[in-house]
């Protein structure tokens, strides 16, 4: 059987069929160590027929790329003369450059169509996963940037491997994240959540880092995706919430009243002992429960609903809260909310940061808060970048925010000197929030939001 040839027709669901195909496979390559990579064909046709008047060369192209793959890889014809593959199992990007390279040299030889030779000069955009996005959109937006390198380069392909981005392959990423907690290689950076009306920092949220002594700080989004892959995010959550909790202990014992917020992923959360298992730390570290906040993502809840609703009930009885991350983004912001003991949502960064700019972006931020509020729950703002974000967020009542503009994550250390001592961008209350004629009217100390700026961004 040969690998599956599709058209670019939409579903009924508006999706293509290579899109769900994505999707699929990003779903199983969770659980597995093998990537999933998606490449995305354009063309420059020279001599005969050009892109557009007919499809006899897109038909010849599809068969000699359907030749050079596996029974498990897709090959769709997309919109604008485009053409995508997905490969269901890379091991890295050796891998990847030998599938790539094998496709280059199908389309070497000129194609024949009507009678007419036509010279194919291919450029090629490449995304994995999970290194260049955990979703169909964001690996498909990736695929799209990079195909626009290659064709502004002139360059076929640009070798995927040559990126920063990519340290190891995946089985080499297995191996290092191993060594990397046995040696300690991993800290943890904080980063301040700010009451925007009381002007005080009500807590922060834990982010970690690996410092690894050749490559330096590796971020999470680079290899969290592979630690869960792996299992071994389990013991990597559990250290996060050792550490967390007795630095919250070392804060709270020098007066500062400070929560902690430790993410939580799908793995975490489909393990029976993990209530006993936060039970124990909070215990051994002599840590109020209700000092303790843990964030989780609508996505996370997907896989087993019933089961997850199980465990964070079984948490919250602990007396510890929960946090809905990233809202707005995922499938199941009303159909769990009300079903999910949480106290707290927060608002994904892509809306917040272009509230200024983005009139629908604006509505959605205050949909958001104003639909968290109706459920009794506390709204935070993420990616909050400036005073004027700040002001308008103030001015839709949300209840906190947390961004570059009030603090970046730093070290404990550096967090400590934060908290007692917090910078003017902390300190700064709003004095007068009232609604009058349809507008909210927002005054605050050190600088005010216009009641032009806030109408026009409702």
């Amino acid at each position: 059987m040969n690998s599956t040839i599709l058209t670019g027709a939409p579903t009924v669901s508006g999706n293509t069929e290579f899109e769900l195909r994505v999707r699929q496979a990003i779903l199983s390559a969770k659980h597995t160590i093998p990537q999933v990579a998606v490449l995305l064909f354009g063309f420059n046709l020279k001599g005969g027929n050009q892109p557009g008047e007919n499809t006899g060369w897109q038909s010849s192209i599809l068969m000699r790329l359907r030749g050079g793959l596996r029974d498990s890889d897709t090959v769709a014809l997309l919109p604008d003369d485009r053409i995508g593959v997905l490969l269901q199992s890379v091991q890295g990007p050796q891998d990847l450059d030998l599938v790539v390279n094998r496709l280059l040299g199908r389309l070497a030889n000129p194609v024949q169509v009507d009678n007419e030779s036509i010279v194919i000069q291919p450029y090629i955009g490449v995304a994995l996963f999970p290194e260049h996005g955990d979703s169909v959109d964001k690996m498909i937006e990736h695929a799209k940037k990079d195909l626009a390198v290659a064709e502004s380069s002139r360059k076929s392909y640009t070798t995927w491997s040559s990126s920063p981005r990519n340290l190891f392959t995946a089985r080499q990423w297995m191996t290092a994240l191993r060594h990397a907690i046995v040696r300690e290689q991993f800290f943890l950076t904080f980063q301040p959540k700010i009451d925007l009306l009381k002007g005080c920092v009500t807590g922060v949220e834990v982010l970690l880092r690996w410092q690894h002594p050749e490559h330096g700080v590796i971020p999470p989004d680079q290899f969290i995706p592979v630690a869960e892959r792996t299992g071994l995010i389990i013991p990597l959550t559990l250290w996060v919430l050792q550490q967390s909790l007795m630095q919250c202990r070392q804060w709270n014992e020098m007066g500062l009243n400070i929560s902690v917020a430790v993410n939580l992923t799908m793995w975490n959360l489909e393990a029976q002992e993990l209530p006993e298992q936060i039970e124990a730390l909070l215990h051994d570290t002599r840590v109020s429960p209700k000092n303790l906040e843990l964030e989780i993502t609508e996505t996370s809840i997907m896989n087993d609903p019933q089961r997850v609703i199980r465990t964070l009930n079984q948490i919250r009885q602990l007396g510890a809260h929960f946090a809905i991350d990233d809202f707005g983004t995922g499938y199941s912001s009303f159909t769990y909310l009300t079903k999910l003991p949480v106290s707290c949502i927060k608002i994904d960064k892509s809306f917040v940061q272009t509230i200024e700019t983005d009139r629908d972006n604006s509505v959605v931020v205050k949909s958001i808060i104003d639909l968290g509020h109706n459920l009794g729950l506390n709204v935070v703002a993420e990616g909050v970048e400036t005073a004027n974000a700040r002001n308008l967020l103030r001015a839709f009542h949300c209840d906190e925010g947390q961004g570059f503009y009030f603090c970046r994550p730093i070290p404990a250390d550096a967090m400590t000197k934060f908290l007692l001592n917090p910078p003017a961008t902390v300190k700064e209350r709003q004095l007068v929030g009232e609604l009058t004629s349809g507008k909210i009217t927002t005054r605050i100390e050190g600088s005010t939001a216009s009641p032009e700026f806030v109408s026009k961004h409702q």
